[in-house]
């Protein structure tokens, strides 16, 4: 990431915080309310400091929490319940927060990390479900 220090830190003050309410919230809609601050501060830097890992960054968490809230919003509103989300993939979510985080504070390569986030986000639609079922895709 080009992104200076200054606001690398920052970025990875919020994220920091962020995983840290998400280990906590007792709910899942509340585990995506400070989810959705990661893609926020993203945003945010990306207004002030353009990088093209930094739009790719935010598409990617920006889309993780769009699925998961659309899975969670058909569940709770007696819609899609064939196709579940699991404790193991908000468990995923955090964990892969906070692994973000990290690579960040180092300025690694977060490439590795963020396909890790397209899998997750697969994994709640139909054809993601069914190959957890089978298997096949592992978060």
């Amino acid at each position: 990431m080009e992104t200076t220090d200054v606001y690398r830190k920052m970025i990875v003050d919020e994220i920091n915080f962020v995983a840290k309410k998400m280990a906590k919230a007792q709910s899942a809609s509340e585990k995506l309310f400070y989810f959705s601050a990661v893609f926020g501060i993203l945003h945010r830097i990306l207004n002030i400091e353009y990088d093209s890992d930094l739009v790719f960054s935010q598409f990617v968490i920006r889309a993780t929490h769009d699925a998961f809230l659309n899975r969670l919003k058909a569940i709770q509103q007696g819609g899609d319940n064939t196709v579940s989300l699991s404790d193991d993939q908000f468990e995923k979510l955090t964990t892969l927060t906070k692994e973000l985080a990290k690579k960040i504070h180092k300025n690694e390569d977060v490439i590795d990390t963020l396909k890790k986030f397209v899998t997750l986000t697969y994994s709640t639609s139909g054809n993601g479900f069914y190959l957890m079922q089978r298997g096949s895709l592992k978060i």
